[in-house]
């Protein structure tokens, strides 16, 4: 009895481990997918103010030299 109470607390810390290290890795992963996520967002906000700067320019260009 108490060898199988032995290799049952044995096996059972084991699977903690296991499942610790799991739960580990997936919130490393799911922080990285989040970072990845916030620089594509923020990338993307950069490129619509450019965009913005860059359509306002053209627009007063076409105003200084006439054309429309």
């Amino acid at each position: 009895m108490l060898a199988f109470a032995l290799i049952y607390v044995s096996v059972a810390n084991a699977q903690n481990v296991t499942t610790n290290a799991s739960n580990a890795m997936g919130n490393a992963s799911a922080n990285a997918n989040q970072t990845a996520g916030n620089i594509t967002n923020k990338t993307g906000e950069a490129g619509q103010g450019i965009g913005g700067l860059l359509g306002n320019l053209s627009e007063k260009i076409k105003e200084g030299i006439g054309a429309k």
